[in-house]
């Protein structure tokens, strides 16, 4: 199966790609299975991923086998997963994340072509091939697992191809279009997603921000609706952003089927999101994507092109990046002004009403 190169993909028939969390970077590993999809276009492909986010992967062409676990498996769930990778026999594996479970679980899937990383102690002794990317891009930092072995992969040119997509099927949203005439929103309204909640506070843009936002594309925009999503434990504050908000213009989602926010999403206009996984999965359902950039660098952690409507609001703070989700300061955040956010958003609404007509 290796030759110079690397790995002849003319000759694989099963390829295990290993990400079980989180929401965004399964989204960010989408580039790479579209590119092992054009190399090995006759290779089934299984995914391990954890239920939390195994609903992104619902009903996707792209994936023969979805293998889901839990978040902390026990003994017995590990032995049957062990199975269940022995079972598919994957010939090349892909780990995306190398923490001491995964690297595990890719030695004893039996595939002889072992993709990882270098530097992380007796889990690299597992990887026959090691990747040293050398990029800023998340997404490009997970294609270079692929062109380790000497598969063609996306330039830094093809927007498109390195724009992480997911499968969203009519009949999701179809449910999504139903839950929202359910909360008596027309069909017609111009849909505009704000996700304010998000992990950690170095992430999370205040709620007033996303107040006076929504105040501001909504007094432009007479038939716009703002949609408030909350993930678990942040309903409060997305119900409070809904009531600051004009009546009967702003409605809060709170415990949406994943797979029905992501089709929600698909169908917004502009989606408005932090640094957190909602702010990917808009960009993978095709809603133009404003993400609020805090402490990470949007190169890295928002590496989606413009010319897809997607639009970075990063401070260039003089402590950014940085690693921490805990801090007392904020000026990354605090610099991100309702106006300045405004600005972009309300081009990209000029460009959505534009790509429409």
């Amino acid at each position: 199966m290796t030759n110079d190169s690397g790995v002849d993909p003319r000759a694989v028939r099963r390829v295990l790609m290993v990400r079980p969390r989180f929401l965004g970077d399964v989204c960010l590993t989408l580039p790479t299975l579209d590119a092992i999809r054009a190399a090995c276009p006759q290779a089934r492909v299984a995914y391990v991923v954890e239920r939390e986010s195994a609903a992104l992967l619902d009903g996707d062409p792209r994936v023969d086998e979805r293998i889901v676990v839990p978040r902390s498996p026990s003994l017995g769930a590990t032995l049957s997963l062990v199975s269940q990778l022995r079972r598919f026999a994957p010939q090349v594996a892909f780990d995306f994340f190398c923490n001491p479970r995964t690297a595990l679980w890719v030695r004893l899937s039996g595939a002889r072509v072992r993709v990882g990383y270098p530097g992380k102690n007796w889990r690299s002794a597992l990887y026959t091939h090691h990747v040293r990317p050398r990029t800023l891009s998340a997404v490009g930092f997970h294609l270079a697992s692929v062109a380790q072995l000497g598969w063609p992969v996306p330039d830094e040119t093809d927007a498109r191809g390195r724009t992480p997509r997911l499968h969203v099927s009519e009949g999701a949203r179809a449910q999504a279009r139903a839950a929202l005439r359910v909360l008596n929103i027309p069909d017609a309204a111009r849909l505009i997603g704000f996700h304010p909640g998000a992990r950690w506070p170095t992430r999370r843009w205040d709620p007033a921000s996303f107040v006076a936002l929504g105040r501001s594309a909504l007094d432009a925009h007479a038939d716009a609706v703002a949609l408030v999503s909350a993930g678990p434990g942040e309903g409060e504050s997305a119900r409070a952003i809904v009531e600051a908000l004009p009546h009967g213009r702003a409605f809060a989602i709170e415990g949406w089927p994943l797979a029905r926010f992501v089709a929600m999403q698909s169908l917004c206009a502009a989606f408005v999101c932090g640094d957190t996984g909602p702010v990917h999965t808009a960009v993978a359902a095709g809603a133009p994507t404003l993400g609020l950039i805090s402490r990470n660098r949007p190169a890295m952690f928002f590496p989606y092109p413009e010319s897809l409507g997607h639009h970075a609001y990063y401070a260039r703070v003089e402590c950014s990046p940085c690693d921490r989700d805990l801090c007392d300061d904020l000026r990354c955040l605090k610099r991100l002004t309702p106006d300045g956010a405004w600005t972009i958003l309300s081009a990209m609404l000029r460009r959505s009403e534009g790509e429409t007509r």
